[in-house]
Order: C-alpha cells, then structure tokens, then sequence
C-alpha cells in the first residue's frame, strides 16, 4: 500500500483508537473536531485513505467507512471492548485486557468485536449472561436483525421496530417489557453475527 502523509497518519491512528474502544468508525464531525479541521478536510483525508487502501466506504456514503479485512490487527483474535446489556441499557466501559481466539472467517469477515452479554432478555434467543455477543460493526442492517444499540452513553442488545418517530426495543424473554425510546437518541453499533459461550 502507498505511504501516508503525516497528517494522513494521524487520522489514521485516530480512526483505530476509536474502533479499539468498540465504538463505530468515526464520524466526518468527530474526525474534524479532534483536528480541528473543516468537514470538507475531513473527507479529503478519509478519501486518501481510501484510495490507499487502509480504509473502505461502505454503500458510497461518505461518512461511513470501516476497515479492510487484511487491516484487522490480528483476524485470529478478537478482542473484547465492552459489557452489553440484554436487560436495562447500561453505561458503556470498557474491558480491553480480555481477548480470545477463533477463526475470523467462521462470521463472515468485516469488524467484529466482542461484546460481553450482561442480563437475560434476550434468553428467547438463546443469549445468556455472561455470553459473548459477536457484533459486526455496520450502520446498515435488516429488519430482525438483533442489533447492538447505543442510546445516548448506554449499549444495548435489542432487535428493534420503528413506529413513526419511535423505536421500540424488542426483547425475546417475556418477562422483559418492551421499551420505547425516540428513533433520533438510537444509533446502530452493529449486527449480531454469533454468540460464544463458555460452560
């Protein structure tokens, strides 16, 4: 691949800090904030990251990119960024010092990260406490698909249904009630793609 510019680099950098924290690639807003860049500056870069092949677009919008399979630091190992809730959403934290091994390719390829389940609201699919919920992070997804949500500063494991302005959050234990929550505060991480569990 052709060599980056420093400044090329740095965003670079940037763009991996945020995805190692579980968190989705970064925004054109977040990206020219932490530069001090206009948006415009902010797309020329991610642009040159694209056609130097350490970043990909996905579905030709602008702002959303994620990386090339052969980027991924180690497609044996995953690593696991946070605790998700399968009950009530929780606060987001991280929990990086944990990784485990198996083959990248057995979900598909793309960035997946590992997502600890807390909670039993979604035992209907069997998703139980303590699994780990393996999410391909992607902004696009399919009706039934269970989604890793984020809500303001909390992450949740829901399958969703939008009714006008409203989502509502799905759970498959029925002793869990449905949860209503404005579409706007909703933001997708990424679809579940496997669950591992350890007996």
């Amino acid at each position: 691949m052709n060599e980056l510019t420093a400044i090329q680099q740095q965003v670079y950098d940037f763009t991996c800090e945020v995805l190692a924290q579980g968190l989705p690639f970064p925004s054109l807003r977040e990206i020219a904030t932490q530069f001090g860049f206009k948006h415009t500056t902010a797309r020329f870069h991610l642009k040159a990251l694209e056609r130097k092949g350490y970043i990909k677009q996905r579905e030709q919008r602008v702002s959303e990119y994620f990386l090339p399979d052969h980027l991924l630091q180690n497609t044996e190992e995953f690593l696991l960024v946070a605790k998700i809730s399968a009950g009530s959403p929780m606060p987001v934290y991280d929990e990086t010092s944990e990784s485990f091994s198996v083959n990248h390719e057995f979900f598909g390829g793309g960035d997946i990260r590992g997502i600890r389940v807390s909670g039993d609201s979604m035992s209907g699919d069997s998703i139980a406490d303590g699994d780990i919920a393996m999410i391909k992070f992607q902004n696009n997804t399919n009706k039934g698909d269970i989604l890793a949500l984020r809500i303001d500063d909390e992450i949740t494991l829901k399958r969703i249904n939008l009714v006008g302005d409203t989502a509502q959050l799905l759970p498959s234990n029925p002793d869990y009630p449905v949860r209503e929550v404005a579409a706007q505060s909703l933001q997708v991480i990424g679809k579940l793609v496997g669950v591992i569990r350890k007996t």
